[in-house]
């Protein structure tokens, strides 16, 4: 009997396991995951091919600092020509909880959408974040994340 119940809770300990492995792996639920793949923003503005849009995301000024404001602007074209955006939003997230840092993206005069974003260092050193931009292009709803490392606050003198 015993050797059957130490069998069983090892079968039931790899199956925690493995779930806990594939969550990781697509990002987890409710978590941003490590980004690999996704476009990097760390050095340079980057767009996402969403099909037949393409989002771009600029942010001003760099270096991505914590604790400093940033303004954060999203584009949209489609068959290479600007479109503009609606209801656009933009959120950011770590692996591990930072509290909420989701923002409406305000209409700019070139049909994007802007928001100005300070985001917080991670007590932990962790300086990857992932940005989600969701916003209505031509009537349907698109979403792309891209990916960034915030660097440390400059040393005050």
């Amino acid at each position: 009997m015993k050797r059957g119940e130490t069998l069983l809770g090892l079968l039931l300990l790899a199956l925690v396991l493995a779930g806990l492995f594939w969550a990781r792996a697509r990002g987890g639920t409710g978590a941003a995951g490590t980004g690999e793949g996704l476009p990097d923003l760390s050095r340079a503005d980057a767009v996402a091919d969403l099909g037949a849009v393409r989002l771009r995301l600029a942010v001003t000024p760099r270096p991505l600092t914590a604790f400093a404001a940033h303004r954060w602007e999203v584009t949209a074209e489609a068959g290479g020509a600007p479109v503009p955006l609606a209801a656009g939003r933009i959120s950011f997230a770590m692996r591990m909880p930072m509290g909420d840092h989701d923002y409406s993206l305000e209409p700019t005069p070139d049909g994007g959408g802007a928001a100005e974003v300070v985001l917080p260092r991670c007590a932990s050193g962790e300086r990857r974040w992932i940005a989600t931009v969701e916003a209505t292009v031509a009537g349907e709803l698109h979403r792309a994340r891209f990916r960034f490392d915030l660097e440390p606050p400059a040393p005050t003198p």
